[in-house]
């Protein structure tokens, strides 16, 4: 191991292995969601409610994605929006597991953000989570939302939302959307390749190995189509295509390497980019921030990044 575990994350897991010790791939979807939102309610921070929040139904194509739209007390003048994405796996989670992180997010960064419902896996499959990202996030730069005009926007997310937001970037008309930056949290960014740190931590660091791969599973079952731009943008990076990009690894993560190559390929290629390492956490630490109080300087970092990127 390349550290040692922060005592939080090791008080975290101690406190996980006193659980029923069963791993998300063998639970059904629905306990999966379950097991989720209750770890949620047990180790997340409680939500400011200082931040305004508002709930909307964004109309596509046949169907209505719910969003919920965050306003923080003091905002950056003719600053952008950031249009998050859950993570879970493309499997579990929604804007509730993420209200307390997003409303964070928005203080922090005092700017506005628009969290994103899109539909789950294994019910939607692949790209039905993109295409839904892609409708608010063409909703919201055309300036049909509660917030009018924008003045571009942060495309970000955490894991399996990470990897939405930067294949959002690839999509064939994301130049319209005028995107200024990624902000991504251990994003999931390449659905072909198993990169050494998911055998490094394979078992025992919460999210495992074979937990991956189910959730790919459910996500893209046609193994043909995890090579498409937008579920694995490291293994289609494009320089040309990238914006500037701010991301957050965790050292004992299985998609630890996945970002650190992304990191890599951005700068070899001139994309301006930032990177923080959280030394001694794992997978999860954004909604984690009641357990784990330590590892909230590194997502203040990485955030502090984004916003230089973007200044």
């Amino acid at each position: 191991m390349e550290t040692d575990l922060a005592p939080e994350t090791a008080a975290f897991l101690a406190a996980l292995a006193q659980g029923p010790g069963l791993s998300f791939r063998e639970m059904t979807v629905e306990q999966v969601r379950q097991a989720v939102r209750g770890m949620g309610g047990i180790f997340d921070a409680p939500p400011d409610l200082g931040v305004l929040a508002e709930d909307v139904e964004v109309a596509l194509d046949r169907r209505e994605i719910p969003v919920r739209m965050y306003s923080p007390p003091v905002c950056r003048d003719e600053g952008p929006v950031i249009l998050f994405m859950h993570g879970g796996g493309w499997v579990a989670c929604d804007i509730e597991s993420h209200d307390s992180f997003c409303r964070f997010l928005a203080r922090y960064s005092q700017l506005r953000v628009v969290s994103v419902g899109y539909r789950l896996a294994p019910e939607t499959p692949f790209p039905g989570a993109i295409d839904d990202v892609m409708g608010v996030a063409r909703w919201l730069s055309d300036g049909r939302s509660p917030f009018g005009a924008v003045n571009g926007m942060i495309l970000s997310g955490d894991s399996a939302g990470g990897g939405l937001a930067a294949g959002l970037a690839y999509q064939d008309d994301a130049a319209r959307l005028d995107i200024k930056a990624l902000l991504l949290f251990y994003p999931a960014l390449d659905l072909t390749h198993r990169a050494p740190s998911h055998r490094e931590f394979a078992k025992g660091f919460m999210l495992e190995a074979a937990d991956v791969s189910y959730f790919v599973d459910h996500y893209v079952p046609d193994i043909e189509r995890r090579s498409d731009k937008g579920c694995s943008p490291l293994a289609a990076f494009d320089p040309a295509r990238t914006p500037p990009v701010a991301i957050l690894t965790c050292s004992h993560d299985v998609l630890r390497d996945e970002g650190r190559a992304f990191v890599a390929a951005c700068r070899a290629g001139g994309v301006p980019s930032k990177h923080v390492e959280a030394s001694g956490y794992i997978h999860g630490i954004i909604t984690f921030r009641k357990a784990m109080p330590s590892g909230v300087d590194y997502i203040k970092n990485t955030i502090d990044g984004v916003l230089s990127l973007i200044d």
